[in-house]
């Protein structure tokens, strides 16, 4: 019965709600990375000039992020259509 009741239910693919909100939580917390790099991380040094330390920042920020932003959209999307069902034994 529970299979029949999501097949029979609507399917939003990228576009449910949880993706999308998740989504947006992730550009938040990679624009904050983003503010705290540039405030705190980046500086110049003998070896390393501010332009440089300014695109390792964003390179490190942003591709963690994303890897971040990823890896747990695969673990909701994951959750959305299960592979295994839960069965139910009923002990009398």
């Amino acid at each position: 019965m529970a299979v029949e009741a999501m097949a029979g239910a609507a399917c939003l693919g990228f576009m449910a709600p949880g993706l999308v909100n998740g989504a947006v939580c992730w550009l938040v917390v990679g624009i904050f990375a983003n503010y705290c790099a540039f405030k705190y991380v980046v500086k110049e040094t003998p070896k390393i000039t501010m332009e440089e330390s300014k695109s390792l920042a964003l390179v490190v920020v942003w591709a963690s992020t994303i890897c971040l932003w990823l890896f747990w959209s695969f673990v909701y999307m994951h959750q959305m259509v299960p592979l295994i069902y839960p069965v139910h034994i009923i002990q009398a």
